[in-house]
């Protein structure tokens, strides 16, 4: 594969992240805090859930797919088969990032679920687990970056 492919993979699924991370961020960190203090809480709850279906939308429809596939083929190229997962260290941190990925899109699942049933501190601590996750697997990306292929 040539350089400017690979860098364009590389690129894309990190791109993907970054919205997926960053708009999560965005979300829990600056908007949502903003309007807990100025506005009712109708509208704080009709804007949250009207971005909350807008990001799922965008998520499960472009993100989610995006990364998947990406993941797998960068995953692919750079060696990753089924019996060094857990035989290198890369592999393990591998696992460990594909088991979270799969947690913390459950959560998300989940949380959209329960923003419709459940009380409001119950959705926000989801929301922030889901976050926490989220972040913990871009620090697992940052460790395969420097970390040999298997």
């Amino acid at each position: 594969m040539s350089t400017l492919s690979w860098s364009s993979l590389i690129f894309v699924h990190v791109l993907a992240a970054t919205f997926w991370v960053g708009g999560q961020l965005m979300l829990v960190v600056v908007v949502l805090p903003l309007l807990r203090r100025g506005a009712s809480p109708q509208l704080v709850r009709e804007l949250a859930s009207a971005t909350g279906r807008r990001f799922a939308i965008l998520t499960n429809r472009v993100l989610l797919p995006v990364l998947v596939v990406t993941g797998i083929t960068l995953a692919w190229l750079n060696g990753v088969r089924p019996d060094n997962l857990t035989s290198t260290p890369f592999g393990r941190v591998l696992l460990v990032k594909v088991v979270l990925v799969a947690v913390v899109f459950s959560l998300a699942g989940l949380h959209g679920v329960a923003a419709r049933r459940l009380r409001q501190r119950g959705v926000r601590a989801m929301a922030v687990a889901t976050l926490v996750i989220s972040i913990a697997i871009v620090g697992l990306g940052a460790a395969l970056a420097v970390l040999p292929g298997p």
